[in-house]
């Protein structure tokens, strides 16, 4: 990935981005790629066969899936990344796998079972024509789904976020693209059914990945030798504590196009769907070091090393902007090209994906700085942050979707990428002394 930068550019990256962390970046970069490209193609793929209507019962039901699985992971997955990234090669981190998958296993399957019998229902809340159909293939899916998430977690922790972002929706979004490609003659049904395959495949594939790391690994003794570092009582505060920070995710993602899905047409939320995932492309960047950094985070504050962790913030939140400016300028100035890869109908979405790419431009700019105040135990104030910036959000959406449509809603986005990057840019600044932005420090230039 580097070497696609001008030598210019290059020349000013800090020279450990071209060891240490080099290789990980770019095959985090490469599978966050491939992730990103199957969010968009399942789209590109959903509307050219059903249209934007199409588009529209498929944002509802991922959103549904995507809602119960951050419920019923339960913020473990953040946990086993935080607790397996203190000390990756000690076998206590299977442990701690364990009282993840569990937990999530059983909540999960739970989950699945009320959207099954739920299914109906649904479809007469949102007024929307075959969602009942989807979502009988998305209960399928679901315990699938959740531990794909869980396993990412622990590949974060262990170091190898290339596998860890394999893992997570956007490898099952490719995976379904192709294979509702293949039986889309069977109607929308086929969403449901290609997301449930796609998502057991991926998670099959996980599995494996855990066996072959655990092989390799040289323990003299089995994991049940050991006494873990955490307690389960502590893994499990933890892992309170994240979930609720995660309801402010829950509320971004599932509840903004739940309230959409309500005050929109199919057709409309369809174009809303749209620019949403296309606008993701730009910030997909930010998710490749997200899933690196934090477990470095975690640990360079574990041994009070504050002058290293914010070099590396600062560091990350530069290559972010960097590599996110050329596609924003795509989605920019030529959003009309852009979206009528998914249909001519996605043309009317283009002011949409002009404010939805300049919000994520920012929410890249700003760096990891949710993430930094989560691994340096600020997780109550980021909680808070999170879940007020949201909370307004959600109200904007009521308030700006009946005079401005689609337009409204991707205005209420766009306000909560913003602002809740900035607050918590503010008070990564004001608790760790660390600046994130790539340019002058205007709160020390404010005296705060």
């Amino acid at each position: 990935m580097l070497q696609l930068l001008p030598t210019s550019i290059t020349n000013r990256i800090p020279a450990r981005f071209k060891g240490e962390m080099a290789i990980a970046l770019i095959r985090t970069f490469i599978a966050r790629g491939i992730a990103a490209l199957g969010s968009l193609a399942l789209v590109v793929v959903i509307g050219r066969l059903y249209g934007a209507s199409g588009v529209g019962v498929y944002a509802l039901a991922f959103s549904i899936i995507l809602g119960t699985a951050i419920l019923a992971r339960y913020g473990m997955n953040n946990a086993i990344m935080r607790f397996v990234g203190q000390d990756h090669h000690s076998p206590h981190v299977m442990v701690y796998l364990s009282w993840g998958v569990k937990k999530a296993l059983l909540l999960s399957f739970i989950a699945a079972l009320v959207i099954f019998f739920a299914r109906f229902y649904l479809e007469s809340i949102f007024d929307a024509e075959g969602l009942s159909v989807v979502l009988t293939g998305i209960a399928i899916a679901t315990p699938a789904f959740t531990l794909g998430y869980v396993l990412s977690g622990f590949f974060k922790g262990i170091r190898m976020p290339a596998t860890a972002c394999l893992l997570e929706h956007g490898s099952v979004s490719l995976v379904a693209a192709v294979l509702i490609f293949l039986i889309h003659s069977s109607g929308v049904a086929a969403i449901g059914w290609g997301f449930a395959l796609a998502s057991w495949l991926v998670l099959l594939q996980g599995i494996c990945q855990i066996w072959l790391w655990w092989r390799q690994q040289n323990w003299e003794h089995s994991t049940t030798a050991y006494e873990p570092l955490v307690t389960r009582k502590q893994f499990a505060i933890s892992s309170r504590a994240f979930f609720v920070m995660s309801l402010a995710g829950f509320m971004q993602r599932v509840l903004s196009i739940a309230i959409a899905g309500w005050l929109l047409s199919s057709d409309e939320l369809g174009l809303f769907k749209t620019s949403q995932e296309t606008g993701m492309a730009i910030a997909f960047i930010l998710i490749v070091i997200n899933a690196i950094f934090p477990p470095r985070f975690a640990r360079l504050y574990h041994q009070q090393n504050m002058q290293a962790l914010g070099r590396l913030a600062r560091q990350g939140a530069l290559l972010g902007a960097l590599v996110a400016a050329p596609p924003l300028l795509v989605c920019f100035l030529f959003p009309g090209w852009v979206l009528g890869l998914f249909g001519s109908e996605f043309v009317a979405a283009t002011p949409l994906l002009r404010l939805i790419a300049v919000a994520q431009l920012i929410n890249v700019a700003t760096g990891s700085v949710g993430f930094l105040l989560n691994m340096t135990g600020h997780e109550p104030l980021m909680r808070n942050i999170a879940l007020s910036c949201n909370a307004i959000g959600l109200l904007l959406f009521f308030v700006l979707i009946p005079p401005f449509g689609p337009m409204g809603a991707a205005m209420a986005l766009a306000f909560v990428l913003v602002v809740q990057n900035l607050v918590a840019l503010f008070y990564v600044w004001r608790r760790l002394r660390i600046w994130t932005l790539p340019m002058p420090n205007v709160l020390k230039w404010l005296g705060v």
